[in-house]
């Protein structure tokens, strides 16, 4: 028998309180559902910004185009880190669930670590589990707890006693130009506009972000041409994207998002959901 997406749950996004964090931390997000027989599928697409989420009671199954999320008498946290550079990933939930998501800006996690990224996380979705217990410790009060600014205080006042810094200042800043140009600016250029030599700009990309220069430009043009749609689209067309993306043309702009997505723009875009207040864009399929 084929299962409808049922529409019963809660999702809530809160920035956090902390302006200290809001530099690192993009926002928080709250979603669940209490209906035993809940059932959804979606896709969420790549992202420069990555996230860290939380599920309480559920069985975690990690395929390779996505996960699968279950209920089970187990009572248990489980912890995932995504990201997801060149694909979509497919979710589908059944039964009731909790879950926390905790969205860093670009960099935003490697404040709160010891170690490079690439030394604790491997593939594109995938556990968690450098906070270990204490994390899971914070997250059971969160999980138990009402009222969304409670959950925000318990989430900043974690960040914040863990919050060490990252020196990096190179790496900041040729990832800020990335940003700034719309993915566009080249290897040479940016390695010369930072002062540093090619091959360690490489080589701080890799430990810090587990990615490519080449792939962290092509995911900041895909999402801030994305993003930019999507927060418009009542005023402007794909044209419109296309110009603001700073793409050669049209057929620039198509093998683009097919490079990513394996879709066109015009496919992609007019079936997005906005959920939430942030930048939480999802495709959900029936």
């Amino acid at each position: 028998m084929k299962l409808k997406n049922s529409t019963k749950d809660i999702f809530i996004t809160a920035k956090p309180f902390s302006e200290k964090l809001s530099k690192y931390i993009s926002y928080y997000y709250f979603h669940s559902s209490e209906e035993k027989n809940y059932y959804k599928r979606f896709e969420f697409y790549p992202n420069y910004k990555h996230a860290l989420t939380a599920y309480k009671n559920s069985q975690i199954t990690i395929q390779n185009k996505g996960t699968i999320i279950t209920p089970t008498e187990k009572s248990n946290i489980s912890v995932l880190y995504s990201i997801n550079k060149n694909r979509n990933f497919k979710v589908e939930i059944n039964g009731a669930f909790q879950k926390i998501g905790v969205v860093f800006n670009p960099l935003g996690i490697n404040h709160f670590i010891d170690k490079d990224l690439e030394e604790i996380f491997s593939g594109e979705i995938n556990n968690f589990a450098y906070f270990e217990e204490e994390l899971n410790k914070v997250l059971k009060k969160v999980f138990y707890e009402d009222k969304t600014d409670k959950k925000v205080k318990l989430l900043d006042d974690f960040f914040e006693k863990k919050y060490i810094g990252f020196s990096e200042n190179s790496l900041q800043k040729a990832i800020q130009k990335i940003i700034t140009s719309h993915g566009t600016i080249q290897v040479a250029e940016l390695s010369k506009k930072i002062n540093t030599n090619r091959r360690a700009l490489l080589r701080l990309f890799k430990k810090h972000t587990t990615l490519t220069i080449k792939e962290y430009q092509k995911l900041v043009r895909f999402r801030q041409a994305f993003n930019y749609f999507n927060e418009n689209k009542k005023e402007i067309n794909l044209t419109d994207v296309a110009l603001y993306s700073m793409y050669y043309d049209q057929a620039h702009f198509i093998k683009h998002f097919k490079s990513i997505t394996k879709e066109t723009p015009k496919t992609l875009l007019y079936k997005i959901s906005h959920i939430g207040k942030e930048d939480t864009y999802w495709y959900f399929k029936e």
